[in-house]
């Protein structure tokens, strides 16, 4: 069990004023007070206290891998593009933009007992759709991801929003995961300009092995993985830069399609 410590309490506080302020703080001032988390488990607490102070619920959680340990970032705030063929993503701030596929979890996933173990199988079971979505990212940390990785955790890994898109097949989940080169390829614009045009890939190949290795090892602060929360494990195309973008889309031929609109 973490320690909370003050140093996590106003680390915690800093990064939920910047969030409310659409600002950044430098690491270098952070490191001055010795305010930098030191372990991975530290950074989790300094996210759960950042999160009670924004005063937000977890709307899903992005999960990655740090050389080979699970890490988990809360989604605060999720937009259905379901609803609306092209939504308007309300929240201004958004430096980058990546596709992804994602996943809505229709029962909880709850840490189990010592010597019990998800597998991929009761992971999917789990699953009520797979999905295309896209991560909005902004940074509360001057040199952006560019600083010790616990302290990039606990600035929930960049994360600015989240929209949720189509539902999509679980074939093309498992292409992903054989690398199939017959996959269509991604086609990413900002009006006229295209910002991204290749056949996808995962990051860790398998959209699946991010949030299965984290259901066996679970250590947030924020309840874990529950029902209705959405689940992304890696950008299909990297992070890319908006610039003055306005407008999105993302076309994947026979798959699934995004149109997204963004405060000016």
């Amino acid at each position: 069990m973490t320690t909370i410590t003050e140093a996590n309490i106003r680390l915690g506080m800093i990064l939920a004023e910047a969030e409310a302020r659409q600002s950044s703080i430098s690491a270098e001032k952070l490191e001055s007070r010795d305010l930098i988390p030191p372990t991975i488990d530290s950074a989790m607490a300094v996210q759960a206290l950042a999160v009670g102070t924004i005063g937000k619920d977890v709307a899903g959680w992005k999960l990655g891998l740090n050389n080979g340990r699970p890490v988990a970032a809360p989604l605060l705030d999720l937009y259905d593009e379901v609803q609306d063929s092209t939504l308007t993503v309300p929240k201004p701030g958004a430096v980058g933009i990546e596709i992804e596929v994602c996943f809505v979890l229709a029962e909880d996933l709850p840490a189990l007992p010592l010597g019990e173990t998800y597998t991929r199988e009761t992971i999917l079971e789990a699953v009520e759709s797979i999905n295309l979505g896209a991560e909005f990212v902004s940074y509360r940390l001057t040199e952006e991801n560019r600083v010790p990785f616990p302290l990039f955790l606990a600035d929930r890994l960049a994360n600015h929003s989240f929209v949720l898109g189509p539902a999509i097949d679980a074939s093309v989940m498992e292409a992903l995961a054989l690398q199939d080169p017959s996959l269509p390829p991604l086609m990413v614009e900002a009006e006229d300009d295209v910002l991204f045009g290749a056949i996808p890939a995962h990051p860790q190949m398998d959209p699946v092995g991010p949030l299965l290795a984290y259901a066996n090892a679970q250590n947030d602060h924020l309840g874990g993985l529950k029902r209705g929360q959405v689940i992304t494990t890696g950008s299909l195309c990297g992070m890319i830069r908006l610039g003055e973008a306005t407008r999105i889309t993302a076309r994947w031929e026979g798959i699934g399609e995004m149109d997204i609109q963004l405060p000016g």
